[in-house]
């Protein structure tokens, strides 16, 4: 009798509890404004079959850029829900990807997941794109118009020979 009733208060549990789990829901993305795509990921793992559907929520991105949403696909650049079964023990990667399009700027990004049409689960991505190293400050040396003020082996030896590795210094440093 005893373990009739310990099934009969376990059931509910096992009927109603999760058949699914979220690696993280919180991801932080850093990448430099003229990279074509920046972007990471989390998992959504089950231990069921799961009808799951997703929408966009927040979308604070600087105008220029653009996202797609890749669950458990890649969509088109720009789609904003979608659904989909996902079958039991499967491990499915959770992306948002970024275009900065060249520009600098900072965004967060919200998918609500809608799993079983039961549970509710929120991931956030937190961008941040800056700008790339200024090139201006390195400058260009024309070899063909300028001389080695001296030229030196692996050793700091002054030398003539050519076939070997061979540090040439210019006058301008």
């Amino acid at each position: 009798m005893k373990k009739l009733l310990l099934i009969l208060l376990c059931l509910p549990m096992i009927g109603f509890g999760q058949s699914y789990s979220i690696d993280q829901h919180n991801l932080q993305m850093n990448g430099n404004a003229n990279d074509p795509n920046i972007s990471i990921n989390t998992y959504y793992n089950t231990l069921d079959t799961c009808i799951i559907s997703w929408n966009i929520i927040q979308r604070s991105l600087p105008p220029q850029w653009d996202f797609s949403i890749c669950f458990p696909y890649c969509y088109a650049i720009g789609l904003t829900n979608s659904q989909n079964l996902i079958s039991p023990n499967e491990q499915v990667y959770l992306n948002c990807h970024i275009y900065p399009n060249n520009m600098v700027g900072n965004g967060i990004m919200q998918l609500e997941i809608t799993t079983n049409n039961l549970h509710k689960d929120t991931v956030t991505w937190i961008v941040s794109v800056s700008s790339v190293t200024n090139t201006d400050q390195f400058s260009v040396i024309d070899f063909d118009k300028t001389k080695p003020f001296k030229i030196i082996d692996l050793f700091g030896r002054e030398t003539k020979q050519t076939n070997q590795p061979l540090f040439y210094i210019y006058d301008d440093g």
